[in-house]
């Protein structure tokens, strides 16, 4: 089978331009186009199985052909079409594009032009990797506390339940099975677990279940990020002190200017680690630097 697969990101984008490329391509090489598969208003970043793509691949046998305008129509990321390329490999269905003039099979060309891929993914991978860190760098040197403030969390089923933890822990104190204490609650025994685990209330309890899931979650809960990079350490500021620099919604610059006897990294750590500097700072030093962008 001879496939022609046609991929346009906007509506109003044509597919004929390509189609054409295809069938003159096909024509040269004495073939016919047995079906198309056509992507119209699809951004080549959705992953192919949301696209027409996805049932055209699955449906590829040995020495099928595939046929595109460019290889970009396949993808726009190129991790994407490493894997789309490795797929039709394994197959054993070759793939031509029209403007590139890459015919990618299972032959040495193709083994060659894939590692070539793989390379230019990997310096790709390099580069976010890069330009994240100076990101968060550059917010760091800024004043921006990263991540979520201390204690906080994001689990409605925390916050729905939230009524119920004084009595949980009662309950919990008495040996009460899970079974016993979903009933009271009004919700399952697995979610009774993970009340428990979070509030830290089994260490008794004789009817504890943790899972490594749960100990991720509570790691990943109780984690202190630090800011590594230059003479960083956790100091004791002066609370008073720094409390009234944060109230008069100065940021960390300007709070570490304020006290020239630490470096910038022990007053950022200290304020980003400490539960207290950390929420009120959010909301004033931080909100300041917000207005500004």
């Amino acid at each position: 089978m001879i496939y022609g697969y046609l991929r346009v990101s906007s509506d109003e984008q044509d597919v004929n331009s390509q189609k054409q490329g295809v069938e003159q391509f096909a024509k040269d090489k004495g073939w016919s186009i047995d079906k198309y598969i056509t992507d119209e208003g699809v951004s080549g970043g959705k992953d192919p199985d949301k696209r027409n793509l996805g049932p055209l691949l699955k449906l590829v046998n040995k020495d099928d052909v595939i046929i595109c305008s460019e290889i970009s129509r396949l993808g726009r990321d190129l991790y994407m079409v490493m894997d789309i390329l490795h797929f039709c490999m394994e197959r054993g269905c070759i793939i031509h594009t029209v403007k590139d003039r890459f015919t990618l099979g299972d032959d040495i060309q193709s083994k060659v032009l894939a590692f070539a891929f793989g390379l230019s993914a990997e310096i790709e991978r390099q580069m976010i990797r890069q330009r994240t860190k100076e990101g968060l760098r550059l917010k760091m040197k800024q004043g921006v506390l990263l991540g979520r403030p201390i204690g906080r969390t994001n689990s409605d089923e925390a916050q729905k339940f939230g009524e119920w933890k004084e009595k949980l822990k009662q309950m919990v104190e008495w040996q009460m099975t899970p079974k016993q204490i979903a009933a009271v609650i009004g919700c399952d025994r697995n979610t009774v677990n993970r009340l428990v685990f979070r509030w830290e209330y089994g260490e008794n309890w004789k009817y504890k279940t943790w899972s490594p899931k749960n100990e991720q979650t509570y790691r990943a809960a109780h984690r202190k990020p630090t800011y590594k990079e230059g003479d960083y350490a956790i100091v004791a500021l002066d609370r008073d002190k720094t409390l009234n620099l944060i109230n008069a919604d100065l940021t960390i610059p300007q709070i570490a200017e304020a006290m020239p006897e630490y470096t910038y990294e022990q007053v950022y750590d200290t304020i980003l680690c400490d539960a207290e500097f950390n929420n009120l700072y959010r909301k004033h030093g931080q909100l300041k630097i917000k207005k500004k962008k």
